[in-house]
């Protein structure tokens, strides 16, 4: 059976363009238009948090190495080998959701244990995310979209970024694998789940529990930037991942240094 080969040109000039499973978007290389090449989402429908370049990428890691009293005493054996980034796909909305919850709690008196029981009503908006793919491990996702709704970093239609922005990107788009209505369904569920784990955190028992999605934004698709720098020392490779829209450092592996690893076996022994 054959596979269908499916061949993309430029909406702007009709020439061919180069086109890969991961793109979302390919800039034309003769006219540099742009051109949406998922068949999930219209190019309208994208949003991006537009990065720094990579020379503030490595201003700010060093920043991170010289403010760190442990990093800083051994700066001069660190050296940067690689640096890459990526823009992560997010499915992202606003869900307001009410409810209803019955829980147990034990309130202590001496040796007396007082079971108390409580209904009360609930009422909570959330800002919540599905990442757009699947199989997404990398471990600096999780802290990228936090540090977003941290930040309320500014998002900009992809269709307002012009040429100039084009030409100077050096950061890879990672397409998405699944489309809005089926992130709304994940988004939805997400919403419940996460005000049910507050409640059971809070309770010794949940004896009942209704949830419901009084109002949903329609989910917005946004492109993080996210950066990965791999830097040795003494031989060994570690890793440090900042977010894009200032450069800040997200997570940041440090070498178990002589120091470090004194105070970690002192705090094994007390």
């Amino acid at each position: 059976m054959s596979e269908e080969v499916i061949r993309f040109k430029c909406e702007v000039c009709g020439s061919s363009l180069n086109v890969s499973p991961e793109d979302i978007v390919s800039i034309c290389k003769y006219c540099g238009g742009l051109n949406s090449v998922s068949r999930v989402i219209s190019r309208d429908d994208i949003y991006v948090v537009p990065s720094v370049d990579e020379g503030k990428i490595i201003e700010e890691f060093w920043r991170r190495v010289r403010g760190d009293i442990d990093l800083r005493k051994i700066a001069e054996k660190i050296r940067i080998k690689s640096i890459q980034g990526w823009y992560i796909p997010y499915w992202i909305s606003r869900v307001e959701v009410e409810g209803v919850v019955i829980y147990t709690k034990k309130e202590h008196n001496g040796k007396h244990v007082k079971i108390i029981k409580k209904k009360e009503k609930f009422s909570r908006a959330l800002d919540m995310h599905v990442v757009g793919r699947r199989q997404m491990k990398n471990v600096g996702v999780g802290e990228l979209i936090n540090a977003y709704f941290k930040h309320k970093a500014e998002t900009v239609g992809i269709r307002d970024l012009d040429e100039g922005w084009w030409r100077s990107n050096k950061l890879n788009f990672l397409n998405i694998e699944f489309d809005r209505d089926e992130a709304a369904i994940m988004i939805r569920e997400d919403a419940v789940d996460f005000i049910r784990k507050k409640w059971e955190d809070m309770a010794d028992e949940i004896k009942f529990f209704k949830a419901e999605i009084l109002n949903m934004e329609k989910p917005k698709l946004v492109l993080l930037p996210l950066w990965e720098v791999i830097y040795e020392y003494r031989g060994s490779l570690y890793f440090a991942y900042h977010e894009g829209w200032s450069g800040s450092s997200l997570i940041f592996a440090e070498p178990m240094t002589v120091g470090r690893r004194f105070l970690y076996l002192a705090g094994m022994i007390s």
